[in-house]
């Protein structure tokens, strides 16, 4: 799934499964992920870009027919500065119809309980074929 997507293999995701399905995105630290050197603090929009992906994987594989998630809504609170070291993020389907999905996640680094930031999204699923 991941070699599927370009940006995903360029931050270097990498999914676990923590348990039975539950999954993990965790993006590895790499020096290109800063974004403010002098603290240093992970650029914010690989921290977006984390959550992004995270979300659209869980509608992806949690929506009872798979089809393509397309976001058309994105936001994202960000609660403290990432360090330079890997971001863990978990996502989870809210709601998901027949044409739209609605997500959440939050990524963390060393803490579960002290989030780094929080998103939602809302994208419209679309049949493979249409995809085209």
């Amino acid at each position: 799934m991941i070699a599927a997507v370009p940006y995903a293999r360029y931050l270097g995701l990498i999914v676990r499964t923590d348990a039975p399905g539950r999954r993990a995105y965790v993006m590895p630290y790499r020096d290109a992920h800063i974004g403010n050197a002098s603290l240093p603090a992970l650029h914010g929009g690989t921290l977006a870009a984390l959550l992004e992906l995270a979300m659209q994987f869980e509608a992806l594989i949690d929506t009872p027919a798979p089809r393509l998630p397309d976001p058309v809504d994105f936001t994202i609170d960000y609660w403290r500065s990432a360090g330079p070291a890997e971001c863990i993020a978990s996502a989870r389907l809210i709601r998901a119809g027949r044409h739209v999905a609605q997500v959440q996640a939050q990524c963390w680094q060393d803490n579960p309980d002290r989030p780094i930031a929080f998103a939602r999204a809302t994208f419209v699923l679309r049949e493979a074929s249409a995809a085209t």
